[in-house]
């Protein structure tokens, strides 16, 4: 085989360098943005609109080899370096914030109250308090919600003219933000969103990021798209429907696969009662569950974002109207699943009165009981109902225009079992929920307990009464007037009867009444009179005739 010299082989390598720079523009290099020519576009137009003030038009049109700048044919593709490119700051905008959110901008020394319509450059360190949350929007409608007690540096946000290409990077500190980036069109558009041990990169895709600080750990969970996770010198490429916890400064490990969406039963009618109430079937594998609550469907803001432990959420008070609810279980390894989402409607307005009387199972012993609320001066009216059944399909009384806060039965009752509830009417005409049905059961009095005859000894006063029910407590005074203002003894006592250190002689008064079980206080029995002689009068009585006595002998 013939050797060639060095100088031979480096002019072969020169001409072959050569050839390939002469072809260059022939061929879209990796980092050329391209645009599809249109009619009646122009070389001139091209570049004032996209390049930089820099680069004059003349390299534009030599790098596509252009041979008449005024006529691009229209479906051509031109092509231009990225690094031609206007580049100008892009802005992230407030589209929504619910709760305590501040923002401290750069060069500023006290952070500033986040509102709605608001825009932040790059440098903007923004915060959420333990209940708030906000909804950035980016150049390219790329939106990011952050969850409450989360911190969120805007770290750079570049748009490449009016190319439609951003580059927006992001960086958690700690807390949760969940991502819904616009599909990235063009080689230098980019989005990512960097934790103390991950960097999670798009093109377009959903997915949440989470930093804890305490455990120093950080997730990624891709619900649609795909996401490239870098840390610890190590990348993964993370698909929809999985998900990746990192420990800060490790490789990523291997993906999981996120748990399913929970089973939700979307209640078909208006949630009345508070407090309103929301249960789903236990989830297998889901150690946890987080509940999030908002206006819309677009969870641009949370009402309400709560990790719990079990398949229930109690929701607060709310204004009338729709919402939704999106709820996913929690695995063991942290990792948050697939979301569910009910929108409920909520009707509970004007909330019913606070129930004085009778209280849920209690005891009634007048035959024609008394019902006592609450009242607001922003109620008109309430409306109350009596019935034999829990379902109140047996009406006993219905009455619909209540101006007090008190009613008494209509009639007479039965002894049984009954139920009554109560809803309020505002100055508008609107008709609220009826409380819970309030069951109550009447019954007769107990008896006023029959007084045995009191027995006394020179010590002790013993006084005993025919007992009562299983469970019963009597009330036992004694006193020397009839009206038992100062009674001498006033004792509750388990058993039908009383033993007392022997009062003082002359005429006593004792009553006894019975407690009920539910702690109501029966009636008196009939006052009984005591009467204890004086055992000295008696002494002195008997030394008296003795002295007699003997004066007479």
């Amino acid at each position: 085989m013939m050797q060639l010299s060095r100088s031979t082989m480096l002019t072969r390598w020169s001409i072959i360098v050569l050839w390939a720079a002469g072809m260059m523009p022939l061929a879209a290099q990796a980092t050329d943005w391209n645009y599809r020519v249109r009619p009646n576009d122009n070389i001139w137009d091209l570049s004032s609109r996209y390049l930089k003030p820099s680069i004059p038009w003349q390299k534009l049109q030599e790098y596509n080899q252009v041979a008449d700048p005024l006529h691009l044919p229209p479906g051509m593709s031109l092509h231009i370096p990225i690094d031609w490119l206007r580049v100008q700051p892009a802005h992230a905008s407030v589209v929504a914030v619910m709760g305590d959110a501040h923002a401290l901008l750069p060069g500023q020394p006290q952070a500033i109250a986040v509102k709605p319509a608001m825009s932040f450059g790059y440098g903007a360190h923004l915060t959420t308090g333990p209940d708030a949350s906000l909804t950035l929007e980016f150049a390219d409608r790329s939106r990011v919600l952050m969850h409450g007690d989360s911190e969120l540096d805007l770290d750079q946000m570049s748009a490449y003219g009016q190319t439609g290409m951003v580059d927006t990077r992001l960086r958690l500190q700690h807390g949760r933000v969940s991502n819904d980036v616009t599909p990235l069109s063009g080689p230098a558009a980019h989005f990512s969103v960097e934790t103390p041990g991950t960097i999670s990169s798009v093109r377009g895709t959903h997915f949440r990021i989470a930093a804890d600080a305490g455990t120093k750990q950080s997730q990624a969970e891709v619900l649609t798209g795909r996401v490239d996770v870098a840390g610890g010198k190590g990348h993964l490429l993370v698909n929809k429907g999985h998900g990746v916890a990192v420990a800060d400064g490790s490789r990523p490990g291997k993906d999981h696969l996120l748990l399913p969406a929970p089973n939700l039963h979307c209640p078909e009618q208006p949630l009345r009662q508070q407090p309103y109430a929301f249960a789903w079937p236990a989830q297998q594998g889901a150690q946890h569950y987080r509940a999030q609550l908002a206006p819309t469907a677009r969870f641009e803001v949370l009402i309400q974002d709560r990790r719990i432990d079990e398949p229930k959420i109690f929701l607060p008070d709310l204004p009338d109207g729709d919402y939704a609810l999106r709820i996913h279980g929690i695995d063991e390894d942290q990792l948050e699943g697939l979301d569910a989402v009910c929108t409920i409607r909520i009707d509970g307005h004007p909330q019913p009165p606070l129930v004085l009387e009778p209280q849920s199972d209690s005891k009634v012993r007048d035959t024609r009981p008394s019902f006592r609320w609450t009242e607001s001066q922003e109620i008109a009216s309430y409306a109350w109902q009596l019935a034999s059944d829990a379902d109140f399909s047996q009406l006993l009384s219905d009455q619909p225009q209540i101006k007090s806060g008190n009613v008494r039965a209509p009639q007479n009752l039965a002894y049984g079992h009954y139920y009554w509830r109560i809803a309020s009417r505002d100055n508008s005409g609107k008709l609220g929920p009826y409380s819970a049905p309030l069951p109550f059961e009447l019954i007769a009095e107990p008896p006023a307990p029959a007084l045995d005859a009191p027995k006394h000894s020179s010590h002790e006063l013993s006084l005993g009464w025919q007992p009562g029910a299983p469970g019963q407590h009597y009330r036992v005074q004694l006193a020397r007037t009839a009206d038992f203002a100062k009674p001498a003894v006033d004792q509750t006592v388990d058993e039908p009867k009383l033993q007392i250190p022997r009062p003082g002689s002359g005429k006593w008064l004792v009553r006894v009444q019975t407690i009920d079980t539910d702690g109501y206080a029966g009636p008196w029995s009939s006052t009984q009179t005591v009467k204890l002689p004086c055992a000295a009068c008696r002494i002195a009585a008997a030394g008296g005739g003795t002295v007699l006595l003997w004066l007479l002998l």
